[in-house]
């Protein structure tokens, strides 16, 4: 079976953290996992278009995918897990 980048990517190796309305957190996140309905207030990262329009109300179970480096909630419980 080929390897590709897909199955590669072990995100709870490195660990994970929960954040909530708050505190934000800072670092290298290849997920963000929703664990209660939530809504973004900052959301920087590498490689995403768009990523202004993440900045909107998410259901718990939502996953995102992608290089995020800070992200906070203005409300909420999220995952978010480091690579």
């Amino acid at each position: 079976m080929a390897n590709s980048r897909n199955s590669a990517l072990e995100f709870s190796t490195d660990g994970s953290v929960i954040i909530d309305s708050s505190a934000g957190a800072q670092g290298n996140f290849g997920a963000i996992q929703f664990l209660k309905d939530s809504t973004i207030s900052v959301l920087e990262g590498n490689l995403i278009d768009g990523i202004d329009k993440l900045k909107t109300p998410l259901g718990a179970g939502t996953v995102l995918y992608g290089q995020f480096t800070s992200v906070s909630v203005s409300a909420g419980l999220v995952a978010l897990h480091k690579f």
